[in-house]
């Protein structure tokens, strides 16, 4: 009786690991869309950061950047914004620049 016992937990477990292939996705996990937003605002921002020198940015276009950078970083948050159409025209074409150099 206990063998048996013991060969249906044995059978459940192979049952449950088949089902998650690692750790299951937890409620406060980052998204797929998420984590690009967040990669992609960390990009930004290291140009912002090699390009402090006043002969190498506009003040406009350096602030432009590091609101385009943060919107990114926070994107999917509660503080951040939720889809594209939060992002400002400016923004976009920032965003835009971006993705053209992954190319």
């Amino acid at each position: 009786m206990h063998q048996l016992d013991l060969q249906k937990r044995k059978i459940m477990m192979n049952t449950n690991e088949n089902l998650y292939r690692g750790k299951k996705r937890g409620y406060y996990d980052p998204t797929e869309t998420e984590v690009f937003f967040t990669k992609l605002g960390q990009e930004i921002y290291e140009v912002t950061d090699n390009k402090t020198h006043k002969s190498q940015m506009t003040d406009e276009d350096w602030i432009l950047y590091c609101n385009t950078a943060s919107k990114c970083v926070r994107f999917g948050t509660v503080w951040g914004p939720k889809e594209m159409k939060d992002f400002k025209e400016s923004e976009l074409e920032v965003i835009q620049l971006f993705l053209d150099k992954r190319k």
